[in-house]
């Protein structure tokens, strides 16, 4: 398996398949994909299928910076993230850092460290970094791996997501230099 931080310049080359991984994926996030019009949107509440699918999500996603995880040339999972994000979440003082907004890894990559490999690569480029990530409270197998990571809760916005579904931020503090 290759890891690969794309430049701005090259991402264009693996926009089909982050586009199908999206549509595949639709339904496994909470709300789906397909209701979003971002990767950064701050307000779930009345979302409903979009006509368009994903396409509005993936338009705002091509903003964003990506690591790929690649094998014989296909991607098998990706993260994309935002540098130096700001929202009434994430205030200024939380800055430099780096928001991860999606990680999606194709089910039949899946339990084969590909999250794990992304996320290490992640971590070695931004080492002196904050970094965020926010999910849903019922994605278990997620906040599992975060926890794992270290990463500590950070914010929790109840009901946000539906009832009993809150939106759950978490931070994953700079390495200190000794």
């Amino acid at each position: 398996m290759e890891l690969c931080l794309f430049e701005k310049e090259r991402q264009h080359t693996i926009y089909q398949d982050v586009l199908q991984l999206l549509q595949e994926a639709d339904q496994e996030f909470v709300p789906p994909l397909s209701s979003r019009s971002s990767a950064t949107q701050q307000d779930f509440s009345g979302v409903s299928e979009n006509s368009n699918g994903v396409l509005s999500y993936f338009e705002q996603l091509k903003q964003q910076r990506f690591i790929g995880a690649l094998e014989n040339g296909k991607l098998l999972g990706f993260v994309s993230f935002r540098e130096n994000y700001q929202c009434r979440e994430i205030p200024p003082e939380e800055l430099p850092n780096i928001y991860i907004s999606t990680l999606i890894v194709r089910p039949e990559a899946r339990g084969k460290g590909v999250t794990i490999a992304l996320y290490d690569r992640l971590f070695t480029e931004y080492r002196n970094s904050n970094i965020f990530t926010r999910t849903w409270s019922t994605n278990l197998a997620h906040t599992k791996i975060l926890g794992k990571y270290g990463f500590v809760l950070f914010r929790s916005l109840p009901n946000d997501r539906g009832n009993g579904i809150d939106t759950v931020y978490f931070k994953k503090a700079k390495k200190q230099n000794p």
